[in-house]
């Protein structure tokens, strides 16, 4: 056994295929397959259930992955060792970023992190929160940024900042002249939303009290993940959608009378980074932490007054 069959292992439990996992791992699927098939057979058991689709880990499997991830974990330990020795930041770190957040974040803190530690390599992928836990467990992401709370185990979640939620309203809506959306008076048919599954969504469901399980009565059904593509769709259509506080930076003047806030108690979204309990990129992402916290607007780093919505994810 040696740590190389390890990460194999780690790509082709990340892939679900070992075409997939090969062709990231640059050699081909017969010599992955023969280096699987002899770890198999040193430890004695089934690692993988090759029936399904994806292929899955046995529960055998489960119990032996756990643990070779956190071999990898500590080998990687071992090559960080110099850098964590120096005073300066440098080397590379993976990040993931929900789709919601990303694109009003990245371009506040990318120029100040570049101009603070020119040596930082970063990669910032969008994902959902499901899918950023689940790299950040296996060690393919080093850290993430997203929304809570969120329950799950084998990770830590730090507060960086609340945004606000506000509503976008479209000029032809009937509470379009109004400054504060009146919740109760909102009809469900009025609302463009983001595709199912996202916690942005499930906040926002949370927030109207509506259960999208409904049938809708718009003629038109848009699923999206991007909230930029739903203001377009208000702005030219009709109704209401939802955005984050930093959304609303960038919104030209002439739009700027279509946000609205919310009545009631205002509705606020907590961003975080998550990472796990030993993260051989402490320092890394401790400037890289240090960086967002001082790149988003200083009201954001407090807590406003206004109730913390769930982001009602479990895993």
């Amino acid at each position: 056994m040696n740590i190389v069959q390890l990460e194999y292992l780690k790509a082709l439990v990340h892939h679900g295929s070992f075409s997939q996992a090969a062709k990231k791992l640059r050699i081909t699927q017969p010599a992955l397959s023969l280096q699987i098939r002899k770890l198999e057979e040193e430890v004695e058991f089934q690692l993988l259930d090759r029936r399904k689709r994806p292929i899955q880990l046995t529960p055998e499997g489960e119990i032996f992955f756990q643990k070779a991830i956190e071999i990898i974990k500590m080998v990687n330990d071992l090559k960080q060792v110099s850098l964590e020795m120096s005073d300066d930041i440098k080397g590379f770190l993976r990040i993931g970023i929900i789709p919601t957040l990303a694109p009003y974040l990245v371009p506040l803190f990318i120029y100040n992190l570049n101009n603070s530690y020119p040596h930082l390599q970063l990669e910032i992928t969008e994902l959902k929160t499901e899918e950023i836990i689940r790299q950040v467990k296996m060690g393919t992401l080093d850290c993430g940024v997203l929304s809570t709370p969120v329950f799950a185990v084998g990770v830590l979640f730090e507060r960086l900042f609340y945004e606000q939620f506000f509503a976008y309203v479209s000029e032809k809506h009937p509470q379009f002249n109004r400054d504060s959306l009146d919740m109760d008076e909102l009809q469900e048919c009025d609302i463009w939303y983001l595709e199912e599954g996202n916690c942005f969504q499930n906040q926002v469901n949370s927030i109207c009290k509506i259960n999208f399980q409904k049938k809708n009565a718009q003629n038109l059904i848009y699923k999206s993940n991007s909230i930029e593509s739903l203001r377009r769709i208000v702005e030219n259509k009709h109704g209401v959608t939802f955005i984050p506080e930093l959304a609303t930076i960038n919104i030209p003047s002439e739009q700027e009378e279509l946000v609205k806030t919310i009545g009631g108690t205002t509705p606020v979204r907590e961003i975080s980074l998550v990472t796990t309990k030993l993260t051989p990129k402490a320092k890394q992402i401790a400037a890289l932490k240090k960086v967002i916290i001082q790149s988003v607007p200083k009201r954001m780093r407090q807590k406003p007054q206004g109730w913390v919505v769930d982001t009602d994810i479990r895993i």
